[in-house]
């Protein structure tokens, strides 16, 4: 059975009709635009100065936590309307047992950007019509003295 989420969205919708512009102050040097540019991205402080005020007017608030099970480490999200305790939770796998603190620090600041902006439906990155995740992987071909050859891909 499913459980209750109308206050949530009801308030949900009532706050983003006040969130204010969302802005991209992230740079991204790795990723360039195609005109060379860097990539620009809403960092977690655009997302939050945007519609911070607006949610808490509505009563809803985010709470992050990080798990760890199975050997892996997890970061749940909960968007909370507190009035009546309905809730929509986000979870994601940030990585293994192996990671260093470092490499966890910037997996839970990239994933609690993108369940926010998820959970949110907010447009904090550029949209590149799921190319990235569909590049086929480079195809590998014999050359005449026994080497393989790198084909396509990027």
């Amino acid at each position: 059975m499913n459980e209750r989420n109308d206050y949530l969205i009801i308030a949900l919708e009532k706050a983003r009709k006040e969130f204010k512009e969302l802005k991209k102050s992230g740079k991204n040097n790795y990723f360039k635009t195609g005109n060379g540019k860097p990539h620009e991205y809403s960092t977690l402080n655009d997302i939050f100065t945007s519609c911070r005020e607006a949610l808490m007017n509505n009563d809803l608030n985010i709470i992050y936590n990080v798990t760890y099970e199975d050997g892996m480490n997890f970061l749940i999200t909960k968007l909370n309307h507190l009035p009546s305790g309905q809730k929509e939770i986000s979870k994601s796998i940030l990585g293994n047992s192996t990671m260093t603190s470092q490499a966890m620090g910037s997996a839970i600041t990239y994933m609690r950007r993108y369940h926010i902006q998820a959970m949110l439906n907010l447009e904090g990155d550029f949209e590149d019509d799921g190319n990235a995740a569909s590049v086929t992987p480079a195809k590998t071909q014999p050359t005449n003295n026994g080497q393989q050859q790198t084909k396509g891909g990027l």
